[in-house]
């Protein structure tokens, strides 16, 4: 059967022959950590430092005195406690509501609050700390030694840390550990480069290197309008070679085609769960009420996945509610590893019910920089952590777990030439050849306005 070949137009090839390959951005992990469910429900935690030799018996390891759903639950408490701040309501001194509902879901700046603010924020970072604490708490020989060395790590700052755990997913940037120069405990996503992996083995695929990044904003309508969303579209639309999907179809056919060639997909939708009797996983809606979940993409990537010509690599944003939280257990997938399995370089999404108003300046922001081409997914998501804790005391960007994507980074090189030309015989210019990967879909289109907001 012919196929058409995908072809990328080399303008300076003897260039590239000529010098080292450019960094991108594949920085080694300073620690990496491993938590394995084994049987009765037993964790074995292990830490492997990068270019630090291990202790002579063998590898930083302990067997954690809390069972898995111990841990599980810990996580979820703790989650339930970054979504009450959320949901904060002041109240007059008889213990009734006032003032607008939910005022830190409102804006993104939450400066005029810094007097409530900063006690709250305070008080999340000392129930990361317990949290943290209680994971590791005991009195085992072996794992009072290891706990004495992860926290130390932990404690270190600017490490580049992957937490390697495919049944246990914890809100990592959200646990603190407490330092000798502060009396408040400091979260681990302001002090480190954090992502959590976990995946099987999936499809690698070269960089694609172009002058303009190919992206998609796959969206619900009812959701135009709201703080920075049209921002966030005309960036994209400025910065790289756009396609709108409003409709579960439109993308469904899209994840059908064995050359998905996007760099970046981006969603800003709601998050949904679906449940099969006792199959319940997470996904997002758009514009029409079929929910897109790890299911559905395995539906139409399955078979792709090993064909020669598929291609798969977008990062992913997607801008969800609870769109970033893993199913409960190993069994129920959880979106994001439906799309790392089939070959998307990262996944980024918030762990609990992120408001509206802030989760669209989080894009513009993380976006913004993303399309830069020169930071790495790890090095946006602590430059912003800080940015909106330390300027805008808003500590939500804490709320978003990247997964996978630590070393994403956008390969993007200006174009240098004009485009390749033939002549006839009489020395006319012939028309310029379209060459396959340089036809990069369909045209941009910028989402309506004009629909009615929904609660």
């Amino acid at each position: 059967m012919n196929h058409v070949l995908s072809t990328e137009v080399v303008h300076n090839p003897s260039g590239d022959l000529t010098q080292w390959p450019e960094d991108h951005g594949q920085q080694p992990i300073d620690l990496s950590v491993i938590l394995s469910v084994k049987s009765e429900d037993r964790v074995e935690m292990i830490a492997v430092p990068h270019g630090k030799r291990a202790p002579r018996t063998g590898h930083h390891r302990a067997g954690l005195q809390v069972s898995a759903t111990v841990i599980r639950d810990q996580a979820d408490r703790l989650r339930g406690q970054w979504h009450d701040f959320v949901r904060h309501q002041p109240r007059d001194a008889e213990g009734m509501p006032y003032g607008p509902p939910f005022p830190f879901a409102a804006t993104h700046d939450l400066r005029p609050s810094r007097s409530t603010v900063v006690p709250m924020i305070e008080e999340l970072a000392k129930s990361g700390d317990r949290t943290l604490k209680r994971i590791l708490a005991g009195t085992d020989s072996d794992l009072v030694w290891f706990r004495e060395f992860l926290l130390g790590e932990l404690r270190r700052e600017g490490l580049r840390i992957s937490f390697d755990s495919p049944d246990l997913s914890l809100p990592w940037p959200m646990l603190a550990v407490r330092t000798e120069d502060s009396a408040t405990p400091s979260f681990l996503g302001y002090r480190h480069e954090i992502d959590q992996t976990g995946a099987s083995y999936a499809p690698v695929y070269s960089p694609a290197v172009r002058s303009l990044p190919v992206t998609s904003l796959n969206t619900d309508t009812a959701l135009d309008g709201i703080g920075r969303s049209e921002e966030v579209a005309e960036l994209l639309c400025k910065r790289s070679q756009l396609t709108v999907r409003t409709h579960s179809d439109e993308l469904l056919k899209s994840l059908a085609d064995a050359e998905f060639d996007e760099d970046l997909m981006y969603f800003w939708c709601h998050g949904a769960f679906n449940e099969y009797g006792a199959h319940r996983t997470m996904g997002v809606r758009l514009s029409d009420d079929k929910v897109i979940d790890a299911d559905r993409v395995h539906e139409h990537r399955e078979e792709l996945s090993t064909a020669q010509e598929s291609v798969f690599r977008p990062f992913v944003l997607l801008n969800a509610c609870h769109a970033g939280v893993p199913a409960a257990t190993a069994e129920l997938e959880y979106l994001g590893k439906g799309f790392i399995k089939h070959g998307a370089t990262g996944v980024l999404g918030p762990q609990i019910e992120i408001p509206q108003i802030f989760a669209s300046e989080y894009a513009h922001a993380f976006l913004d920089r993303y399309l830069t081409g020169s930071q790495t997914a790890g090095e946006i998501c602590r430059a912003l952590v800080r940015h909106f804790l330390d300027d805008l005391h808003n500590p939500l960007a804490l709320a978003y777990l990247l997964y996978c994507g630590i070393d994403s980074l956008l390969e993007i090189r200006p174009c240098t030439s004009s485009p390749l030309t033939s002549t006839n015989g009489d020395g006319s210019a012939l028309p310029t050849a379209v060459i396959p990967s340089q036809a990069t879909g369909s045209p941009t289109i910028l989402p309506s306005t004009s629909a009615p907001l929904t609660e």
